[in-house]
């Protein structure tokens, strides 16, 4: 005896797993970043750049390291500041080319 409800609902079931997987094993892009920041989710935007810095990515740590360089001041309660922190990634950003990230360094200099 065959079920097509059920043999369908199954299927769906397969189909919507398989998308699910496939969006959350899709790469973070800086433009995800961007987005968070556009809108205003400076929280996230900061753990994205963050991330892709990590990876290499020195447009991400040049904008990494300048939210963390502002802190509160500019982005809320929930980006610190924290001055070493964005000295290493606008470092990064700096020996990569990034020419805002050494102006944003001797910027830094005698900050806290």
């Amino acid at each position: 005896m065959s079920h097509p409800p059920l043999r369908r609902a199954l299927c769906l079931g397969a189909i919507l797993l398989a998308a699910a997987s496939h969006a959350s094993a899709q790469p973070i892009g800086i433009e995800q970043a961007h987005h968070a920041h556009h809108v205003g989710d400076y929280e996230r935007s900061l753990a994205l750049y963050e991330r892709l810095a990590a990876q290499g990515d020195a447009e991400a740590a040049e904008r990494a390291g300048y939210m963390l360089m502002q802190g509160p001041i500019a982005y809320g309660p929930r980006v610190p500041r924290d001055v070493p922190r964005a000295t290493a990634w606008l470092e990064q950003a700096a020996h990569a080319g990034r020419p805002h990230a050494l102006f944003l360094l001797g910027l830094g200099h005698g900050t806290d």
